[in-house]
């Protein structure tokens, strides 16, 4: 049994996987060992938390009702734990980092490559989603610390890692392809491809402060739908840049006129209540994030 899991976390997971059995592989416990857990916890707290069928389980009116707060005891015991074996100088845990595909294989994956070398006795778990799922999760304290866009929350104690410039993205045969940049109105004249990463620090909140009129014919969360639709001629697209490393679609990327960056950080809430092992991968990052990175963008090198 993994013994660093405590019973809340085994409830979060059998909710989160919607399955007892799936729940038990991923804390390298036995079916009969959470069902068990849960049972004592329903006993516990004297109610039914959760509902059970061929489909699988699910929370029931008073679970929906109380999650918030077995959430709440799941983190504190978490803590906990992390902090006693800090106190016997053990180098170990777990990480739980908040970032957005783009960033993680671009940027991130190799930052944990050689984090894992120096710590190897410390596991990572990331969570991906939009800047206004990562901000959330960061002040929830669902992740230890996460990557999101400048600015972030007064709360938050944050380093920048990486400056990317927004540009329009166009198939390669597009009229404007032999154009060093194109005025950010070219929206209001084409299809618009948005690519929505629900928050105005993106395209969307940009084009909002401009005032520019456009006409979103497809509307996505996802990056590879959009390139997609882009190459296939479906629209033009505005984004970071990052987004388009290595991208296997037959697009090309202008900068604007005017030119917009987005900040991007590594953002923590507290590093005075924060674990050690989050502290040495804040730590890690802020004194090594030059070696993953190319310079900050300045407003006339893109």
């Amino acid at each position: 049994m993994n013994t660093t899991i405590n019973k809340y976390e085994v409830f979060l997971k059998v909710v989160e996987f919607g399955s007892l059995s799936q729940a038990a592989a991923y804390c390298n416990y036995s079916q009969s060992a959470v069902s068990q857990i849960i049972r004592s916890l329903e006993k516990e707290l004297q109610v039914t938390l959760l509902t059970r069928s061929h489909a699988g389980v699910r929370l029931t009116s008073d679970g929906k009702s109380l999650m918030p707060y077995i959430e709440e005891l799941a983190r504190s015991f978490d803590l906990l734990y992390r902090k006693t074996r800090e106190i016997h100088g053990i180098e170990s845990g777990l990480v739980r980092i908040g970032t957005f595909h783009s960033l993680s294989t671009h940027i991130l994956v190799p930052i944990l490559d050689d984090f894992r070398k120096e710590y190897p006795n410390i596991r990572i778990e990331l969570l991906h989603g939009d800047n206004k799922t990562i901000e959330d999760a960061i002040g929830r304290g669902i992740v230890d610390l996460g990557f999101a866009n400048l600015p972030v929350s007064k709360d938050f104690e944050a380093i920048p890692v990486y400056t990317d410039p927004f540009v329009i993205v166009m198939p390669e045969n597009h009229p404007l392809a032999d154009k060093d940049e194109v005025p950010l109105t070219i929206l209001s004249d084409e299809p618009f491809v948005l690519y929505d990463e629900a928050t105005r620090k993106e395209a969307f909140g940009i084009l909002l402060e401009h005032e520019i009129p456009f006409d979103i014919h497809y509307r996505s969360t996802d990056d590879m739908s959009i390139l997609a639709m882009i190459e296939r001629g479906m629209g033009l697209g505005y984004m970071g840049k990052l987004i388009l490393t290595d991208t296997p679609f037959h697009i090309i990327s202008k900068k604007t006129n005017p030119q917009h960056f987005r900040h991007i950080a590594l953002a923590i809430k507290d590093k005075r209540m924060a674990p050690r092992t989050a502290l040495l991968f804040f730590e890690y990052v802020e004194a090594n994030i030059t070696k993953y990175t190319k310079p900050v963008y300045e407003k006339n090198q893109l």
